[in-house]
């Protein structure tokens, strides 16, 4: 006996379970590829497959809710301007190699060094003679929770020379992901009181979930400081830089279709 004659041959199975099973065995690469709108156009033919007296239900329930941010991220980067690119490489990768070995040894703060790049401009570009310079840069990233420890980091890099490119915080993945289990845990309810509150409307007595979509989504950096390029004067006491939490939308929808009978 075959997949589906088996499929077809249990008298437990629901029609509609049946109808989804047999397409996911013909069709599931197709499935795969269909958009929500598009599966939700296969209800009136699902409804054709109910016996008599059941109706199908579609909805659709969204939560959503801002959580405060709980992640630094400080990019900062070394800039020379020399006429010999070899001394301003040799700049950048002594201040690098200084700046890892500072950070390095720090509990809490994860370290990741980004673009390196030199190129030649032209210091005097509306003048009758060219001023040929070579600049370069690299970056490096410090990401943490521990905001006070980070922002002391910071300080001291700019202090090295160190320009700051970005200061911003964010949602960590981890609290994104505790706080959307507690949105499919309500929207989950919330769709299963308007599942039984519309099949009473329509004078069934009772209603089963068929099928559970859930599609999650959380916003990017709500709070972002981006702080002007100045070059540090090695004389120069830095003031540690300063930075407020924001808040992320996190929000999670469900798309029940349930039957109602």
């Amino acid at each position: 006996m075959s997949p589906l004659n088996k499929v077809y041959s249990s008298t437990n199975i629901h029609p509609l379970l049946r109808f989804l099973t047999a397409t996911s065995l013909f069709c599931s690469v197709s499935l795969l590829m269909m958009s929500g709108q598009a599966l939700a156009q296969t209800g009136p033919l699902v409804q054709s497959l109910l016996p008599e007296g059941q109706t199908l239900i579609t909805l659709t329930v969204t939560e959503r809710t801002r959580v405060g941010q709980d992640t630094l991220s400080a990019d900062l980067r070394i800039e020379i301007d020399h006429r010999d690119a070899a001394d301003v490489q040799n700049q950048i990768n002594e201040a690098m190699a200084q700046a890892l070995a500072i950070t390095r040894d720090i509990d809490g703060i994860d370290v990741s060094t980004g673009y390196y790049g030199v190129y030649q401009f032209n210091r005097n570009p509306s003048g009758n003679r060219a001023d040929e310079m070579w600049r370069g840069n690299q970056s490096i990233t410090l990401q943490s929770r521990d905001s006070a420890t980070l922002l002391e980091l910071a300080g001291r890099l700019q202090a090295m020379g160190f320009l700051m490119n970005q200061l911003s915080y964010s949602l960590s993945t981890e609290r994104a992901d505790e706080v959307r289990d507690n949105l499919m845990e309500a929207a989950l309810q919330r769709a299963q009181q308007k599942a039984t509150r519309a099949a009473a409307a329509l004078g069934k007595t009772s209603v089963d979930i068929a099928s559970v979509d859930i599609d999650s989504q959380s916003g990017g950096y709500a709070q972002s400081m981006m702080m002007r390029a100045v070059a540090a004067d090695a004389s120069m006491e830095m003031a540690t830089p300063s930075a407020d939490a924001g808040e992320t939308e996190v929000t999670l929808t469900v798309r029940v279709q349930a039957v109602a009978q």
